[in-house]
């Protein structure tokens, strides 16, 4: 099957375009998640990343801002400092023609009260509708990623209780390898959502973000293929060389 393949950059300096086009991949810029980036610093970078996607012609992904930032916050001033980071990020994938916009779920798995998991799954409604409303130009899809919940349910109840269609879900494996079900289980119950997966591994302790091994590679492909799902893949890992990972994928 022929997979759409990203690999992700921390910084601008690790772009090398002629690298991306020659393995036929995009790029998952992380950058702008750097929470102390000054606006000049901001318009530095997306000057310069203008400059490099002139001639690109593969899939581009923007990893938005996450540390400490909470859309259904009970506290207003983090509600406010949130939308303004998140809807500044989107406008910088609008300029920057992006075609995924990623952010955490910032679900508390431990929030297990009803009420206050459905009013917090309310008020994140209400700030991506509001979102909505500002960004109506935007044409590419904004992904929300599973972080530290330990099974699907609670990611998949926010994004049904929003109930927007450019909002999917970026499914993230190292993470769902420190929860509680198998990746089956998450495939299964998330697939009417899932447009995008962060890959790598870890030790099932830590969030290791190590190279996946041939056989959870052949184990994600045997399990897309299953349901019949074919979403973009970004490679979350350091490594000098993803050829071998790459051709698995796409085998």
């Amino acid at each position: 099957m022929n997979r759409d393949i990203l690999k992700c950059i921390n910084t601008i300096n690790d772009f090398h375009k002629y690298d991306y086009d020659k393995l036929n991949v995009g790029v998952e810029i992380q950058d702008f998640t750097e929470p102390n980036l000054t606006n000049m610093e901001i318009e530095e970078l997306v000057k310069r990343y203008k400059e490099l996607f002139r001639d690109f012609k593969h899939t581009k992904a923007l990893h938005g801002p996450f540390l400490d930032l909470k859309p259904s916050s009970p506290d207003e001033e983090i509600r406010r400092i949130s939308y303004n980071k998140y809807l500044r990020t989107i406008k910088i994938a609008m300029e920057l023609d992006i075609n995924y916009v990623i952010f955490h779920s910032q679900i508390n798995p431990y929030l297990k009260e009803p009420n206050l998991m459905e009013l917090n799954n309310l008020q994140a409604r209400e700030f991506w509708h509001s979102i909505a409303e500002e960004i109506i130009d935007y044409k590419g899809i904004i992904l929300i990623e599973n972080i530290f919940e330990e099974t699907p349910e609670m990611i998949k109840d926010l994004i049904e209780t929003i109930d927007l269609p450019n909002i999917k879900i970026n499914f993230d494996i190292g993470h769902a390898r420190l929860g509680t079900v198998t990746l089956e289980n998450w495939i299964k119950e998330l697939k009417d959502y899932l447009a995008y997966i962060h890959l790598h591994s870890n030790n099932g302790v830590f969030d290791l973000h190590c190279i996946p091994s041939d056989i959870e590679i052949m184990a994600l492909n045997n399990l897309l293929n299953k349901y019949s799902l074919n979403p973009v893949i970004s490679l979350e890992y350091m490594s000098d060389d993803v050829s071998v990972e790459i051709e698995l994928l796409r085998r």
